[in-house]
């Protein structure tokens, strides 16, 4: 079984920062820019308190849903797949390997040798043979399917059943910028990337690891070749949910400032603010889709650990107080003047978006954001 269920998300592209110059500011969005992906179990509509889950089983469907933006906010699918051309790949994750690991343990690998990844089959699966495979496959996109997020069908594999994972990688591209084939060269290569490349990896959870144990015993797997299990087969891992932003807009950053209005933006709103205006910003999670999870000890061993939370905050333009949080009620402000490597005194187009990312410490992410027209000028003030 998993030593542990620690969510690690990894987000790689290429950059190249000239010598001399400022690192970019971890919250700033500057570019196109990937953030986040969340890999959502695809399953008949659920009650509207019950959490999407993360966790797939053998068999199962999910969804790739990566999270890109650029300064004019978060990319639609049409965009992802026109201007960024991504191609996905899996791989097994053994119970030794973190995530990158199997993609970056295959290079050097001829891109032509890359085979589809097989449908999910019972065939060729011996229960005698538990052998850990690994090693990257293409995952097929039909013609009715969108690259920006496609769904993958978990397969069986002695893997899971040992305690392994799957990564997913996306490969892509920045607009305007190199090309997939290049990237895609490079990363089985094991070469250094340009910086137009454009890289995320994520992590299908494959579990529970109980219901795996149950499930390859009713495939005739014998349990003396299984690792122990709890005795319960435990929830599976879900995404974790934000029931509300709220924004209130003041006329400055003193402390006795004129307070502009009070907002409930929805994803993707856009408001109207004055340049200069305090934002001050609330995202609410609920706290009870924190969940409590095993973690294997000495075999036979169990361990409870509670989840926790990670946000993290950017901006297209303005100053941040912080870029992130820990607290299911996660607060910022947002100063809508430009911030310290903002290079014009007015957002680009005239508005500014703020993203906000919430992540618990397994695979569970959500996300939301809004953006703000500024009106105005600097000099008006």
């Amino acid at each position: 079984m998993k030593a542990s269920s620690h969510s690690t998300f990894v987000l790689a592209w290429a950059t190249m920062v000239a010598c001399g110059m400022d690192l970019p500011l971890v919250e700033r969005i500057a570019s196109t820019r990937p953030l986040a992906m969340r890999v959502v179990v695809d399953e008949p509509a659920m009650r509207g308190d019950i959490a999407e889950r993360a966790e797939a089983m053998p068999f199962e469907t999910v969804s790739l849903l990566p999270l890109i933006v650029d300064p004019r906010g978060p990319l639609d699918d049409t965009r992802i797949e026109t201007e960024l051309e991504p191609v996905w790949l899996a791989c097994n994750l053994v119970p030794t390997q973190g995530l990158f690991g199997c993609v970056t343990g295959a290079v050097p690998l001829d891109p032509d040798d890359l085979d589809d990844c097989a449908p999910a089959s019972l065939e060729g699966f011996d229960p005698d043979d538990l052998t850990m495979s690994s090693g990257p496959c293409r995952i097929p996109i039909a013609d009715d399917q969108s690259a920006a997020r496609p769904p993958f069908t978990v397969p069986i594999d002695p893997t899971y059943l040992l305690g392994g994972d799957i990564e997913v990688t996306m490969v892509a591209h920045r607009p305007s910028e190199s090309s997939t084939p290049a990237c895609l060269r490079a990363l089985l290569a094991g070469d250094d990337p340009d910086e137009g490349c454009v890289y995320m990896t994520q992590r299908i959870s494959v579990g529970p690891d109980a219901a795996l144990l149950e499930l390859a015993e009713q495939f005739g797997v014998p349990s003396s070749a299984l690792p122990p299990g709890p005795d319960e087969i435990p929830q599976p891992d879900r995404h974790p949910r934000l029931t509300e932003v709220r924004v209130a807009a003041f006329e400055g950053n003193a402390s006795d400032a004129a307070m502009i209005d009070t907002f409930t933006p929805n994803a993707g709103d856009v408001i109207a603010l004055p340049w200069g205006a305090r934002v001050e910003v609330e995202a609410e999670a609920s706290a009870d889709d924190l969940q409590t999870y095993l973690v294997v000890g000495d075999p036979g061993s169990f361990t409870e650990r509670d989840e926790y939370y990670e946000g993290a905050w950017f901006v297209s333009w303005g100053a941040l107080l912080s870029p992130t949080s820990d607290d299911p009620l996660s607060q910022n402000t947002w100063t809508l003047r430009a911030g310290a490597q903002d290079e014009e005194d007015l957002p680009p187009g005239g508005t500014a978006t703020l993203v906000y990312v919430l992540r618990d410490d397994r695979q569970g992410v959500t996300w939301t954001h809004f953006s703000v027209r500024v009106t105005g000028e600097p000099d008006t003030q």
